[in-house]
């Protein structure tokens, strides 16, 4: 592969890659995009190409129409809305600019689902801080999502349901955990989604472990392992082995691995049956063989 070209966006700078999707013939990136003459804020940009071994010729699928401090989310996956074959987005909402999470009329703090044919989209869901992992499974979809202070979300996404940021949330800001008990206000968020008409998570770990992705095991991993999933994280520089009920409504268990660097991101090679995974400290590729593989 020798170049990416974007064809619309030759006065572009991109402070940060967020996902890359493959459907069918199409390469699809999502990217948090500078224009040139903006000070300090990115807007959130989809392109996207047909495939080629030579040049890839991209052009603009979506961009968002405000300039926003933080571009967070961008986890794209393929799925059939209504028999619309389209591409499921996260786009988070989070800081001086989380009211928008539950403003219809912006997408962002959304889970966002485009029609692959008219490049529309829709709202799927709201009231998101900042949905880092996003996964279609056994029929549910699956997102990991960053709490503020605590408060990491694991998080069954059903369309229309709200999320509850920045309303709820079992998590606090960071200034509170900076104060002393006796100067420390009320809460901010409210503790009980449902209570509200908020969708609870199925998981909230109380101490932020700053979650990533989260990508299933398949059986040819492991015998052992059926029906678990992965979850990576920043802080806890850990893996997180979890098995969901079958309706994905609660978590049965969960066993912590200690791999020593902040994981960005995982994903599972079928060809290789390893996962390799995205070490931010040293900006290397780990790679977790099938423990079946090893002797």
């Amino acid at each position: 592969m020798e170049a990416l070209v974007f064809n619309t966006l030759e006065n572009a700078d991109f402070p940060f890659l967020l996902d890359i999707k493959l459907i069918k013939d199409h390469i699809y990136v999502s990217l948090s995009y500078k224009e040139k003459d903006s000070d300090n804020c990115t807007y959130f940009l989809i392109t996207y190409a047909k495939i080629n071994t030579e040049f890839l010729n991209f052009n603009e699928f979506y961009k968002s129409n405000k300039c926003m401090v933080n571009t967070l989310g961008g986890r794209l996956i393929d799925y059939n809305h209504f028999n619309v074959e389209g591409l499921l987005v996260s786009m988070g909402a989070s800081d001086k600019e989380k009211q928008l999470a539950q403003d219809d009329k912006s997408p962002y703090g959304k889970m966002l689902f485009f029609d692959l044919n008219t490049k529309k989209y829709i709202i799927f869901s709201k009231g998101h801080r900042n949905p880092q992992g996003l996964i279609h499974s056994d029929g549910f979809i699956i997102s990991t999502e960053h709490g503020p202070y605590g408060g990491d979300e694991i998080n069954k996404i059903l369309f229309k349901k709200n999320y509850g940021f920045p309303v709820a949330s079992l998590g606090e800001p960071y200034k509170f955990a900076k104060k002393k008990d006796t100067d420390r206000e009320e809460f901010q968020f409210k503790k009980i989604h449902k209570k509200y008409n908020f969708m609870e998570p199925i998981f909230s770990f109380s101490q932020g472990i700053g979650i990533s992705e989260i990508a299933k095991i398949p059986k040819q991993y492991s015998k052992y392992w059926i029906n678990n999933f992965f979850i990576s994280s920043l802080n806890g520089r850990s893996l997180y082995r979890v098995n969901f009920d079958d309706n994905f409504n609660k978590l049965n268990y969960k066993e912590k691995i200690y791999i020593g660097e902040r994981i960005r991101d995982i994903i599972y090679v079928t060809s290789k049956n390893i996962f390799v995974l995205a070490l931010e400290e040293t900006g290397s590729l780990g790679i977790l063989s099938s423990p079946q593989s090893v002797n």
